[in-house]
């Protein structure tokens, strides 16, 4: 039996519950990270986390787990177990279920009892009844606004909806990179769902298609070129944004014009600022920078209460050689597809979406819009 001591009451419940089954449990070595406790049993052994927080467990989370069983320090282990006092966001189930670990499990703890979680009996999130409008804006080019619409969306997708991606860059990359769109794939017994690359031209705005549950635009960076009537209908806005030591006043400067613009036509959207090609350094340098751009956004949010610079490490997209790649498709033939391919069993892209999702319902109404039936 581990030393009830060293072990929370969320952590001994499960211990209990493991040890009734014929499991040994005890605890790791001293400093040890990634896991709260063991379980041996057989030939199996069995790395244990159990999260007690008040709130739900997100995407980071269950990555960061995954992502402990690839160091050698995790290699004599045969399984792992994640279980939540308090369950798990959508998103989060969304990114577990796509990474398809043959090692880990998840479960939680209800009314003192571990339940583990079955995929096939997991229902999807039930879809919107009106119809949800995200816009991506900048109006400085090379900051990753094609890239972040189509992920935003593929992101959407995943989590179970069918998705419209209106192309209204007059640069057309979006309609380029995917064409006519692309089909996420199945989880278990769930369907795929689709994402579907619209021209403006093409697409009827009296009349959307009865499958779309949401809707992406990818907003042309002048701004006068979007159709005001849609950015009317913009519930979101997403400004994309990068770390730049030099740029910061510049680019605090297109994001004050680019909210002073959507303001002009809408006044109710939620707008985020979101860092994208995000890294983070061991000379805390990202650190410094990501303090300035909170420090200079703060007046903004003080003024506009649906205005917000999103804290990095709370949600951005990360660099990663999957984005960094994204596109190359039009080069060597292959079919269009997002960049949610894992590389060595991982895949940043999907995580950093997904939470971004987490985060949007955290920081909006968005997820009361959705469940609206």
């Amino acid at each position: 039996m581990a030393d009830d001591e060293h072990l929370s009451d969320a952590e001994q419940s499960v211990a209990t519950q493991l040890e009734k089954a014929g499991w040994q449990v005890t605890l790791p070595p001293p400093n040890t990270t990634g896991y709260d406790f063991e379980a041996l049993k057989g030939r199996e052994t069995i790395a244990v986390q159990v999260k007690n927080h008040r709130v739900p467990v997100k995407v980071p989370q269950i990555e960061r787990f995954l992502n402990f069983f690839d160091l050698p320090v995790a290699r004599r282990f045969t399984k792992g177990l994640l279980v939540s006092a308090n369950g798990y966001t959508h998103n989060a189930l969304t990114y577990f279920a796509n990474a398809d670990s043959p090692k880990v499990r998840l479960a939680v703890i209800k009314e003192g009892t571990v339940h583990w979680i079955r995929f096939e009996e997991h229902e999807t999130e039930p879809p919107p009844k009106e119809l949800i409008y995200v816009g991506v804006f900048t109006c400085k080019g090379g900051v990753g606004k094609t890239t972040i619409s189509a992920h935003l969306a593929g992101a959407i997708a995943l989590s179970g909806y069918n998705v419209a991606l209106i192309d209204l860059d007059p640069q057309k990359n979006l309609t380029t990179l995917l064409d006519g769109g692309v089909i996420l794939p199945s989880v278990g017994n769930r369907p795929g769902h689709t994402v579907k690359v619209f021209e403006l031209e093409e697409w009827d705005r009296n009349t959307p298609p009865e499958n779309i549950d949401m809707i992406v635009c990818d907003c042309s960076p002048v701004f006068e070129e979007n159709p005001v009537d849609l950015i009317e209908k913009f519930s979101y806005c997403l400004i994309p944004t990068t770390l730049n030591p030099l740029g910061l006043n510049k680019n605090g400067y297109v994001i004050k014009n680019t909210l002073k613009a959507i303001r002009s036509v809408n006044r109710q959207a939620y707008i985020f600022v979101l860092i994208n090609n995000y890294f983070r350094d061991e000379a805390q340098k990202a650190q410094v920078l990501k303090n300035q751009y909170k420090k200079y956004f703060s007046k903004l949010s003080e003024q506009e209460e649906r205005f917000q610079f999103i804290d990095p490490d709370d949600a951005s997209i990360r660099n990663s050689r999957q984005l960094f790649y994204w596109g190359y498709h039009i080069y060597n033939g292959d079919k269009p597809e997002l960049a949610f391919t894992p590389i060595g069993g991982k895949c940043a892209p999907k995580a950093d979406f997904l939470n971004l999702l987490d985060y949007l319902e955290e920081h909006s109404d968005i997820a009361q819009y959705k469940s609206r039936m």
